[in-house]
């Protein structure tokens, strides 16, 4: 039997598909009615232009012979055949756990995993288990006085250079070794994941942009991070970030996977590797454990990609407000993914973003000894920065009092309701929230939280005036998830502060994304599970929104220097408009 062509052999005209099989899939591989009947599945929906073939997983090789007899059957379907190696042990009680990187004989077998799979691949990309958690009795012995992060940090880069890339390029100086990334980016220092020094090393990198469901997993990823942990990866090694890779896994629901799928691009990533082989022809899986026919995984993501092409050769760049994460920092962690979720873009770059007019910093810019310097020059110079309750606590005494005298008392404040000075708006619930003392008529609160009870009200929003620049601060919730019961008013009147320079912003409650190009092209994505009306305050200069899509106009009205325009969106939908 002769599989089919994948749609006639046409690729996508935006980005390249790729399919991981890891080392189980590929051993099944060696039925070759298997290989035929499977890849059948996957051709019908999928244009794939590449497939990784793991040669090693749970300290099991996967036999030479088998390897070379499906490169073979993927070559002879056009498709590009790279190699992938997931450096993980199976432990005595059947969980995962990372390779040790200290005891000789684990040294010496993932050495020979990468000698072994360079030889036989030009491209090997190491999956994201390429870090370590253990506390082996080697371990607690090598790290000394180190912390383990520290420890764990010095070690990964060794092993990087000693242990797979050298001896790599020793057996086959073509070949290119890639890293792939996770999603949980803000911990990666503490398993020996260096954003700082593994981009050098490495030939290329790879971004983990699945993010599952963000309520029942334990790591409670936000929607947005598809989107955002790709830009920031293409920030740190830009040109050399190869692209985004998706698994559907630990999901409610099929749209969870499809939105993960369309961020992914909404990033301009050049490539999409869907994990995995076997899973992809997997039924889709309704909560009660029945499945629907005809909803192979494949045939979804199929239909993702159809309709994503269509129009992202349209988009221009990525713009989003500039937010700072040092190398190996830490805290208020994963806090854009929330204000991205809100329906604020977001850009997160490992440098200070001295050209930004407005620069939003979290709790882990005072990683960097220097801020409270870099602060005061942005504001010297006449631009905005937003800094959170967060980054307010962590920098007193140590300078940011030379700005304004606000203190992080330590008390919390209980809140149900707020204010902008004009009315006021209520929560749908009760939030926690660290309460900021400021002195009277030095700063300035734009929006204010009242308690439920006796209406004392405590700061969310403040201003700061410094030279020609504004200090603002943002009081984040004690649970970063209760910034979703902000009411529509204070997140629109945040919005406008941060997004100063944009053309558009939405007027919209929580859970409404929006996406914005340099050519006045921008997408709205809801991840509600109800459709809603969405507002669109618009630059004044633009009259008309086409949705590029259906080619539908939408005609706006003059509300002040701004341009109003409204739509209706679906549940789990996104439209994509070109202002002119």
């Amino acid at each position: 039997m002769k599989p089919v062509q994948s749609l006639d052999g046409l690729l996508y005209k935006n980005f390249r598909v790729a399919v991981y099989a890891p080392m189980y899939a590929v051993l099944e591989m060696k039925d070759r009615q298997w290989l035929e009947s499977t890849y059948d599945v996957l051709a019908r929906h999928l244009r794939i232009g590449k497939i990784y073939l793991e040669t090693h997983r749970d300290g099991i090789t996967a036999d030479k012979e088998v390897i070379l007899n499906a490169k073979t059957f993927f070559k002879d379907q056009g498709i590009e055949v790279c190699g992938g190696i997931t450096y993980t042990e199976v432990s005595a009680t059947g969980y995962f756990k990372s390779c040790c990187y200290t005891r000789p004989e684990s040294r010496r077998k993932i050495q020979e995993v990468a000698e072994y799979t360079a030889g036989l691949f030009d491209e090997v990309i190491l999956d994201d288990f390429f870090f370590t958690n253990c506390k082996c009795a080697a371990c607690v012995e090598a790290k000394g006085k180190r912390s383990w992060t520290q420890f764990r940090l010095d070690m990964m880069n060794d092993a990087a250079r000693d242990l797979v890339i050298g001896p790599s390029k020793k057996v086959n100086p073509q070949v290119m070794i890639v890293v792939k990334y996770p999603n949980w980016y803000e911990h990666f220092q503490h398993c020996g994941f260096d954003l700082e020094t593994g981009p050098v090393i490495f030939d290329g990198i790879y971004t983990g942009t699945e993010t599952r469901d963000p309520v029942y997993v334990h790591q409670h990823l936000q929607p947005y991070e598809s989107y955002a942990i790709l830009r920031y990866f293409e920030n740190i090694a830009p040109g050399r970030n190869g692209g985004g890779w998706v698994d559907p896994f630990l999901r409610r629901f099929l749209d969870r996977y499809a939105e993960q799928l369309s961020l992914t691009l909404f990033a301009k990533a050049r490539e999409v590797t869907l994990f995995s082989y076997d899973h992809l022809i997997e039924m889709h899986r309704q909560d009660d454990g029945t499945t629907v026919p005809m909803t192979q995984v494949a045939r979804a993501a199929g239909y993702v990609f159809d309709r994503v092409d269509s129009f992202l050769g349209a988009l221009g760049q990525p713009l989003g407000v500039k937010t700072y994460k040092p190398y190996h920092s830490h805290g208020e962690d994963f806090l854009p993914n929330y204000l991205g979720t809100l329906g604020i873009p977001m850009d997160i770059t490992p440098e200070f973003p001295t050209d930004a007019n407005v620069i939003f910093l979290t709790e882990q810019a005072h990683f960097d000894p220097d801020i409270v310097e870099k602060i005061k020059s942005r504001l010297l110079a006449g631009k905005d920065i937003v800094i959170t309750s967060g980054l307010l606590q962590a920098l007193q005494d140590k300078g940011i009092d030379d700005l304004s005298e606000l203190v992080c008392s330590g008390k919390k404040a209980l809140v149900r309701k707020f204010s902008d000075w004009r009315d006021v708006y209520p929560s749908e619930y009760e939030i926690l929230i660290p309460q900021i003392h400021y002195a009277t008529n030095d700063t300035w609160e734009q929006i204010t939280a009242l308690d439920s009870h006796h209406g004392n009200g405590y700061p969310i929003l403040l201003r700061v005036e410094y030279a020609e620049g504004n200090l603002y601060i943002l009081t984040i919730p004690d649970n970063m998830a209760d910034l979703y019961a902000y009411p529509q008013e204070v997140l629109t009147a945040i919005k406008k502060v941060l997004m100063r320079g944009f053309i558009v912003y939405t007027d919209t409650p929580d859970h409404v994304s929006l996406f914005v190009y340099d050519n006045n092209i921008f997408i709205v994505a809801s991840f509600k599970e109800h459709g809603l009306p969405v507002k669109l305050a618009v630059s004044q200069e633009f009259t008309k929104l086409v949705e590029i899509q259906s080619g539908f106009e939408i005609e706006g009205r003059r509300e002040g220097d701004q341009m109003i325009f409204e739509t209706h969106i679906g549940p789990h939908e996104y439209q994509v408009f070109r202002a002119e």
